[in-house]
């Protein structure tokens, strides 16, 4: 369970970087184009406007002043004159390379999550270096104003955690008040001017915190529901690849039988299992191995995969393998695999002879099977061994037991989820409930049983769902013919030379 958690731990993670790592580089990429445009437009229309005057006041008292002087006069009058213009320019040129270079690296070098990260970061602490710089150089309109705005607008868009966030107001605000001790003969007011300057940009690391803690809510939301639906689908997959383990009922023939599977969930722990060995003469060996694995759900039914192709192999290899050798084989199969896990098993393993009219069973710790006879009389098949699992191979003894079986006769058996359904109030069913069902008085049809008791069991629920995988099972021998005598005539249908024991002529 521990690593399952945390493969999905990581593939979360992964999913929720990868998202990160798209939102980021479309942001930055609209943010950097943005910003560095609307700059641009302000800056030049600044000048625009600048010059305008310039040359209008230039041209009314009669002066000549061309295009170059007019601009030239209109930095010195925003940054201050001589070599502060000079500052300016190659400051402004300067965040302009770094937001244009950042923009191409995003578009065309499609850099790596961790440096589209930093280069975001990076953006905006070019715009603090930038009001620093202009400050320390006198640069008229210097300061951390556009650092507090372009920070401010990158919480609002960009995918950060509040780490990322807090990092440029750490590097700008280290700097700046670096810079006023170091440079600008600032001492008194510096650590206070820092401190408000922290309170002012506090609001964009909460803006940063609700994003990031919504946007990470929602992605684990997005993320469980998808992985809800995936898994919705694998087990509709795996219960089709489970029931398809399960045999067809069977309708025809000297020996019959039906079932009914309800379990707790999509799959379960519940398993049937028919193997039918054809004899000599048309007759018919019919083996059943019912099983409950402990536990509900998907664990329940991976075990039950497992002891299926157990008993597959051991009727390949011996298709004679009787009741009592199937369920000792079993019991060695749990007790080595599956017992150190606490996963144990109760089996009722059964075997009727057509030729015998013999039912042959043993059972490991499962619930009593009815053999109700065609005069209505019950009798109860109960455990002959231990809970599979619980014991050694050279400690168990599965004491096989046999009993005939009759024309008119129906064996009926379930598993616990059908004795152990509560009422309302919390009462059991219990064995002596569905003993009373299978013993009530009235003619049931062949094959009738799993539905109608399953029927009562659920009323017993008052329709609440079942808290346990239920399976019923009926193997009947239909009235009319003994089990061997069908299957002569079935087998003797066709060659006129044989004679059929019991046949009324025409």
């Amino acid at each position: 369970m521990g690593k399952t958690a945390g493969l999905e731990t990581l593939e979360f993670k992964h999913e929720f970087r990868a998202e990160t790592d798209r939102l980021l580089r479309v942001r930055l990429l609209g943010f950097a184009s943005i910003w560095m445009g609307l700059n641009l437009l302000l800056l030049v229309a600044l000048l625009v406007a600048g010059t305008w005057v310039s040359l209008s006041n230039a041209a009314s008292s009669g002066d000549a002043l061309g295009v170059f002087e007019a601009v030239s006069n209109v930095v010195a009058k925003a940054v201050g004159p001589g070599w502060r213009s000079v500052v300016f320019v190659l400051l402004t040129a300067a965040w302009f390379l770094a937001y244009t270079s950042t923009i191409w690296q995003v578009w065309q070098v499609k850099p790596s999550t961790r440096r589209i990260v930093q280069l975001s970061i990076a953006l905006i602490v070019a715009d603090g270096l930038f009001g620093i710089a202009a400050r320390v150089a006198g640069v008229s309109g210097g300061g951390l104003f556009a650092f507090w705005l372009a920070h401010l607008i990158a919480c609002c868009i960009f995918p950060w955690s509040v780490r990322q966030s807090i990092i440029p107001i750490v590097i700008v605000i280290g700097l700046s008040t670096a810079s006023k001790l170091a440079f600008e003969g600032r001492s008194v007011d510096t650590l206070f001017a820092s401190a408000v300057t922290l309170l002012f940009m506090s609001p964009a690391v909460g803006i940063c915190w609700y994003r990031h803690s919504q946007r990470l809510q929602k992605s684990s939301h997005n993320f469980l529901r998808q992985r809800y639906g995936m898994l919705r689908q694998e087990l509709a997959y795996a219960r089709q690849i489970h029931e398809a383990v399960f045999p067809e009922p069977k309708e025809d023939g000297a020996i019959r039988f039906s079932y009914r599977y309800q379990p707790m969930r999509q799959i379960g722990g519940d398993f049937l299992h028919v193997h039918v060995q054809r004899l000599p003469g048309g007759h018919e060996r019919f083996s059943v191995v019912v099983m409950d694995v402990t536990g509900h759900g998907i664990p329940a039914a991976l075990s039950v995969n497992r002891l299926h192709g157990e008993i597959e192999l051991r009727f390949a290899e011996n298709p004679e393998i009787s009741p009592g050798e199937i369920l000792a084989r079993l019991n060695r199969y749990v007790h080595l695999t599956m017992a150190k896990h606490s996963l144990f098993v109760t089996a009722l393993c059964l075997r009727i002879d057509t030729d015998t009219n013999t039912l042959t069973w043993a059972s490991g710790g499962h619930p009593p099977a009815f053999l109700r006879g065609v005069d209505g009389t019950i009798r109860e098949l109960g455990s002959t061994a231990f809970v599979l699992g619980a014991c050694a191979e050279d400690d168990f003894d599965s004491d096989e037991q046999s009993c005939p079986l009759g024309p008119g006769d129906s064996l009926i058996a379930y598993t616990d989820g059908a004795s152990e359904a509560r009422n309302p109030s919390g009462k059991m069913l219990r064995i002596m409930g569905l003993r009373a069902i299978v013993a009530a008085e009235g003619r049931v049809d062949g094959g009738a049983w799993p539905e109608r008791i399953l029927g009562m069991v659920s009323a017993h629920r008052a329709g609440a769902p079942t808290e346990d995988d239920t399976l019923v099972i009926e193997i009947y021998c239909p009235l009319g013919a003994s089990p061997g005598k069908a299957n002569v005539r079935a087998s003797a249908a066709g060659d006129p030379d044989v004679e059929l024991e019991g046949a009324v002529s025409p």
